[in-house]
């Protein structure tokens, strides 16, 4: 009776049965994931294209293809035409051929791309001996006059880097009110090669920004641009100390002879105190200019716009030096409306401390009292 044709069917029937049970059951699991780990970043303030491209990447790297497709596509929905790069459709194409049992494709060093993706794009050791770069991070996020997202910052020894990221908030006031961008400073550690331990750094009130941050080579000065309230206009420059455990000292603004009514934003430092950064509320070429100036440990000089060689008419943002071959690269928007990109530039005389006015009387001095508000206004006064 065993070997009759009926008995092997009902077999059949009940071993499909069996499995489509497991498989509803493994579909609901996944569901009820995917649920989670939406919300739980939704929480968090996380936008939903953010959403979208976190969870993708994650699911991918970790080989569950099918929710990885599942993120892919609600991305690929929610962003505009063209606006992702290709490597998301080669990720895409790549989980709906393992799906379908299709290994022909190459596998690829998909941690690399994905770290493109995101900007991540130096290791350390390039960080340190490459030629510096200055490209864009991201596509471009407009924020007034902002069209380009710098790298991550990473200290001298590799231990440490600081960046930001755009999350999205309710305001403070306004029930019905739909979330804003707000900028938040991260900071990571290097485990073994790999940015681990991502934490937010605490610099400004919550319904403010802070980006663009850059470490100083010995990592105890951390400088960034803020709107926290005592700007002089819209975004000024700050630094905060680093203190021996990691933790940062009260952020305290460059006063008025870096900040003024306008943006001031893109700080970067050159040979531990020569400070670049752009500003459009100083006389110059036109859009942002790029300046320098002089920042010892409790005094600074008067800035100094770095001249028509390095700015044009057009937004100049931020600056990377190779004086050994005496060139640079200027981030400019220069040429094409809206195109941001990398210029290269030559000069005849080094770009350091002698293009900067020396000290003036009257130099301006830190304040280190750490009283008052948890959100200092201002570092140096006349």
């Amino acid at each position: 009776m065993k070997s009759s044709p009926i008995y092997k069917l009902t077999l059949t029937l009940v071993g499909l049965v069996f499995a489509l049970n497991l498989n509803a059951q493994k579909e609901v699991n996944e569901t009820d994931k995917r649920i989670d780990d939406y919300l739980e970043l939704l929480k968090q303030g996380y936008s939903e294209i953010e959403i979208f491209q976190d969870l993708g990447n994650v699911n991918f790297l970790t080989e569950n293809y099918e929710s990885a497709i599942f993120w892919y596509e609600k991305l690929k929905n929610n962003v505009q035409v063209g606006s992702l790069s290709s490597s998301y459709q080669e990720r895409y194409d790549y989980a709906k051929d393992q799906l379908a049992g299709n290994s022909a494709k190459e596998r690829k060093d998909w941690a690399t791309a994905i770290k493109n993706d995101y900007g991540i794009t130096r290791s350390v050791s390039a960080q340190q001996n490459a030629i510096p770069s200055i490209a864009s991070n991201k596509k471009a996020i407009p924020s007034e006059n902002e069209e380009f997202t710098p790298e991550m910052s990473i200290t001298r020894d590799g231990e440490t880097a600081f960046f930001s990221k755009i999350t999205y908030v309710k305001p403070e006031f306004g029930v019905f009110s739909k979330k804003e961008p707000v900028h938040v400073l991260y900071k990571a550690s290097n485990v073994n090669g790999e940015w681990k331990n991502i934490q937010k750094v605490a610099v400004c009130p919550k319904y403010y920004s802070a980006k663009h941050p850059t470490v100083s080579e010995d990592g105890s000065r951390l400088f960034f641009a803020s709107n926290m309230p005592g700007t002089y206009g819209k975004y000024d420059i700050y630094v905060s100390d680093i203190k021996s455990d990691g933790t940062l000292g009260v952020p305290k603004n460059l006063g008025p002879k870096v900040n003024t009514k306008k943006n001031d934003l893109y700080p970067s430092l050159k040979n531990g105190t020569l400070l670049f950064f752009a500003s459009e509320g100083r006389k110059g070429y036109g859009g942002l200019d790029l300046f320098a100036v002089q920042v010892a440990k409790n005094t600074l000089t008067k800035s100094v716009n770095l001249g028509r060689t390095i700015n044009s008419s057009s937004d100049d943002f931020s600056l990377a030096l190779v004086p050994e071959k005496g060139m640079g690269y200027v981030m400019s928007n220069r040429g094409k409306k809206n195109k941001v990109s990398q210029i290269a530039i030559t000069y005849s005389k080094p770009v350091d401390a002698s293009l900067v006015e020396k000290s003036e009387e009257g130099l301006m001095k830190a304040l280190h009292a750490n009283k008052g508000t948890d959100y200092s206004s201002t570092v140096f006064e006349e």
